[in-house]
């Protein structure tokens, strides 16, 4: 034939009803006899079920729902890639969302997953709402959060009060007399709260050090304008930052102004991406195991799914990469 072949096609071919060929494909009873004719016209035809269509329909229909804040993301990146392959090792099918940092897309698409009758739900999160609260607790669908702490859910998230006073040791040890932090927006609570908080509780040991603090959006472009013109007019001996993208953006414009790592301004961030190994100097950062982070996620969400007991927090660890870029 050459159309698509449809469910109705297959049941005349077959001599059997439309609700027969329905039952076949999902797993209901068919008599053997009937079984063999509709196997048959499959075979000399060709054909391949929809399966997206016909999996929403059904309750074990293997398909997860991913929501990420963005493609171009090295974190992102890692983790989904590592999280996809582990659910396709399972037999799960994920079926991948991003929002492009739209909280309120966020929102609607956990929404749609859900009325799409997905068995589980992942969401690389950038915040945790009342609204994401309110879904958890009124939806029965297994759902877990990557990256932010959900009190009312299973999260998985970085151990950021060990990384943050790890760089805070790092920076005294150097001896600054002044530091400048830039940090995110506090909706971003695990990043621009529990991290900052880290680094500041132990940076705030030393009474003679001058902080200060500006506050980005985690791309490199902000960042770059925002210390060029802050560094028209302070030179902090120190910057530590959010993220690594951040850094890369800061160091961008200490070279702008001339001045040179770490000889004039020590930096340090988080992320440990494979490029803070390639660019000059080399920048000391927290690497997060984000590929851990990708395979947990997977076979928690799985465990949830099956109603296996699962604990409601899990940390990621780090590595701390002690690099040139502070004195």
């Amino acid at each position: 034939m050459s159309k698509k072949l449809t469910i109705l096609d297959i049941a005349k071919l077959s001599g059997v009803g439309k609700s027969t060929v329905s039952r076949f494909f999902n797993n209901g009873y068919v008599s053997n006899e009937v079984r063999e004719k509709i196997q048959s016209v499959i075979d000399e035809q060709g054909y391949a079920p929809n399966l997206f269509a016909r999996g929403i329909k059904t309750k074990n229909n293997k398909f997860i729902g991913v929501i990420v804040p963005c493609f171009d993301s090295a974190t992102t990146s890692t983790i989904l890639m590592n999280l996809d392959t582990k659910l396709r090792e399972e037999g799960y099918i994920p079926l991948i969302i991003n929002t492009n940092h739209n909280i309120e897309l966020e929102k609607a698409n956990l929404d749609n997953l859900w009325r799409l009758n997905v068995e589980g739900i992942i969401v690389l999160a950038t915040q945790i709402t009342p609204e994401h609260k309110v879904f958890v607790k009124s939806k029965k669908v297994p759902i877990l959060f990557v990256g932010q702490h959900c009190k009312k859910g299973y999260s998985i998230i970085n151990d950021e009060n060990k990384a943050g006073k790890k760089i805070g040791e790092r920076v005294l040890k150097a001896r600054p007399n002044s530091i400048l932090y830039i940090g995110v927006d506090e909706n971003d609570t695990m990043v621009g709260i529990n991290r900052r908080d880290a680094v500041f509780k132990v940076l705030k040991k030393s009474s003679n050090l001058v902080i200060e603090e500006i506050k980005s959006d985690f791309s490199f472009e902000k960042t770059e304008e925002l210390i060029y013109e802050y560094l028209k007019i302070k030179k902090p001996e120190c910057i530590i930052s959010a993220t690594d993208n951040m850094a890369f953006g800061a160091m961008k414009a200490i070279y702008r102004h001339g001045y040179k790592i770490p000889e004039d301004i020590s930096i340090l961030g988080f992320g440990g991406y494979k490029i803070s190994d390639v660019v000059t100097p080399r920048l000391t950062t927290i690497k997060y195991n984000n590929e851990m982070t990708g395979k947990l996620a997977a076979e928690t969400i799985i465990k949830l799914i099956r109603n296996e007991e699962v604990p409601k927090i899990q940390k990621i660890d780090y590595e701390f990469l002690d690099r040139e870029s502070v004195k």
